[in-house]
């Protein structure tokens, strides 16, 4: 009979790793140049990896221009920074994460995340005269503003 308890609890034990779903990412463009892609710090993860490439597919699991495995999170989140790569309106950026979640690693495949204008960040800035001065920065050096 205690065998049979034993090969429940392994069995219950293995269902609850296999029925781990790897968060979707949050993709965030930064300005003037950059992104990140991350995953909330959930109990249990211990490593996210990130795999992407922008405006071409990959073929398969070596083909990327960046690779990383992420093993400390910050502010509750896994999150992986490039900081030097400007991404435009309109690219694709392909990628493919992993979670490492109690020991075992689990993948979502075939991501894609399409850079658009809402990527931009506003900034209103009240005026002296009391008008409206929205910033706009939409991924360039230069920042458009708007007197109302």
């Amino acid at each position: 009979m205690s065998s049979l308890v034993y090969l429940l609890l392994v069995a219950t034990s293995l269902v609850g790793i296999m029925a781990y779903q790897v968060p979707e990412a949050t993709v965030k463009v930064n300005s003037p140049q950059g992104f990140e892609v991350s995953i909330p710090a959930e109990p249990g993860v211990t490593l996210f990896a990130f795999h992407g490439k922008v405006n071409e597919e990959m073929d398969d699991l070596s083909d990327q221009t960046w690779a990383a495995d992420i093993v400390s999170p910050r502010n509750g989140r896994f999150t992986y920074r490039n900081r030097n790569h400007r991404l435009q309106p309109g690219d694709i950026l392909y990628y493919w994460t992993t979670a490492r979640y109690n020991g075992i690693d689990h993948h979502n495949y075939n991501r894609r995340y399409v850079v658009g204008r809402g990527d931009s960040q506003k900034i209103d800035v009240h005026g002296s005269q009391g008008g409206s001065h929205p910033i706009v920065a939409n991924g360039h050096n230069t920042f458009n503003i708007y007197v109302q």
